[in-house]
């Protein structure tokens, strides 16, 4: 399995000693967060997340965020459109679909 760091350093064109240096660690304990045989501390988390602009949490759950499409936005809009139509306990109700449906 490959780490999001790793992932993210190669999309954004970053050498392990570039990107060590930026982060002020060895290039031998960012090979071993990208090997996955360490974990960062949390102040290399905070760093890797500032660099290449993405949340703590992708890096946490070491997940890249999936890119949007137009149709994405486009059903996101309307969907946000319908749902502010719904009393409290329907709102409730498909948030606890969609949250259902999302770990399916």
């Amino acid at each position: 399995m490959e780490s999001v760091i790793k992932k993210l350093r190669e999309q954004n064109r970053y050498t392990q000693v570039k990107l060590a240096e930026e982060l002020g660690i060895s290039r031998q304990a960012l090979i071993k967060y990208e090997n996955m045989e360490q974990e960062p501390p949390l102040s290399v988390i905070r760093a890797v997340a500032k660099i290449f602009s993405v949340s703590y949490e992708c890096l946490i759950d070491n997940e890249l965020p999936v890119e949007s499409t137009s149709e994405d936005d486009t059903m996101i809009a309307e969907l946000a459109k319908n749902f502010v139509k719904l009393n409290e306990s329907e709102k409730k109700a498909v948030f606890e679909m969609a949250r259902i449906m999302a770990n399916c």
